[in-house]
């Protein structure tokens, strides 16, 4: 039927979109194909399956019946003729081309069978070959996997025996730094020990003994000012000092014992003179620090708290008489000609230290010249040390 012969009227319609007796037609058929294309459910959004049983699956196709072998074919009557009437009678005709379609058939059917076992001998064997190859594959990818597992394991040996070789190095080291500092310390002890018995026994000779304190600032250096910048520098030289003076007094006598000097005669200067020193003395905990190191920050904030007029001559008293007291120290503890040492190769790194960061030429100057004591506890002793 062509499309132009299916004619559907307004009746047609409203059979098919399920329009209620008793209602405008018009109205129903718009509604009704209104929900058709509307995204509002309504009653139609799902089903109700209750007391619905699933259907049972499809059954499976029962496999055709190997066919039948075809029954050999019976030789017709004869109806009574001889051999040669038999051979030029119809009948025999027909019962030739039989036999011979029979004949031909059957060697189709054998040779497709044969066929068709030679597609499966090559189809075995190659699935075979397949199967061969997918193990070797296999095989080759455990073995890959055998020896990059054996790498991996090699290599983490070989990290881990490096890493113990330098741990173990590392102790070796410490242990031997931690013995020479304990042999410079007994040997300090067993000086001091040997010194204080010559002093009991008036066997050295007597102290010349100089007053402690810084000298008057100089007439060049009292323009000298002493701004934030180099309140903050000056702070840092200062803590130079400290830094180096440890590191070559410790080559001497053990870091420990070059740390507890320095923390005895900064208590005992910072007593004096709390004001500047009291603040960057002490640690969170209000205690001295062990090496005696003073809070650079802190340290500059004091320096440029004090009045200007007085910042120069009060700076350049407290942190004289703190050096000196350490020189005094060292040349107490270990002799005229090793504090000559110890101080020579001090003063010589700190001017380098000073050139490499860029302190103020002017600063420099007169730290190295008037902040710095060259004082002697003793005149013409003997290092003994």
């Amino acid at each position: 039927m062509a499309d132009d012969d299916l004619q559907l009227d307004s009746k047609d319609l409203l059979d098919i979109f399920g329009a209620g007796d008793g209602k405008d037609d018009s109205e129903d058929l718009s509604k009704t194909i209104g929900d058709l294309f509307s995204d509002d459910e309504g009653d139609g959004g799902s089903l109700s399956l209750e007391g619905i049983a699933e259907a049972p699956d499809l059954p499976e196709e029962a496999p055709a019946p190997p066919a039948a072998p075809e029954p050999e074919l019976a030789e017709p009557d004869r109806k009574g003729m001889t051999e040669e009437e038999w051979r030029a009678s119809p009948d025999y005709a027909d019962f030739k081309r039989q036999v011979i379609e029979r004949h031909l058939r059957k060697k189709a059917e054998d040779e497709a069978a044969k066929q068709a076992a030679e597609a499966k001998a090559l189809e075995d064997a190659a699935r075979e070959k397949e199967e061969e190859a997918s193990k070797a594959s296999e095989e080759a990818e455990k073995r890959k996997q055998e020896l990059v597992d054996k790498y991996k394991a090699a290599k983490a040996a070989t990290i881990a025996n490096r890493a113990q070789a330098m741990i173990s190095e590392q102790e070796h080291a410490e242990a031997a730094v931690a013995g020479a500092e304990a042999d410079k310390e007994a040997k300090f002890k067993n000086y001091l020990a040997d010194l204080k018995a010559k002093m009991g026994k008036g066997g050295l000779p007597p102290l010349a003994m100089k007053v402690p304190g810084a000298p008057a600032p100089s007439a060049s250096a009292s323009s000298l000012d002493l701004n934030v910048e180099r309140c903050k520098q000056l702070a840092a030289m200062f803590e130079e000092t400290r830094e180096e003076m440890l590191r070559q007094v410790g080559e001497k006598i053990g870091k420990k014992s070059a740390q507890t000097m320095m923390k005895k005669t900064l208590a005992k200067v910072a007593k004096l003179h709390l004001d500047v020193l009291g603040r960057a003395a002490v640690n969170a905990k209000n205690e001295l620090r062990e090496d005696g190191a003073l809070d650079v920050e802190r340290l500059s904030r004091a320096f440029y708290a004090l009045p200007a007029d007085k910042r120069l001559p009060t700076l350049q008293k407290v942190m004289y008489e703190l050096i000196e007291m350490r020189f005094i120290a060292v040349e107490l503890g270990l002799g005229a000609r090793t504090k000559g040492f110890v101080v020579g190769k001090a003063l010589d790194a700190l001017d380098k230290t000073f050139k490499k960061k860029a302190f103020d030429p002017a600063m420099v100057k007169w730290y190295q010249n008037e902040v710095i004591p060259s004082t002697a506890l003793s005149e013409g002793e003997e290092d003994s040390y």
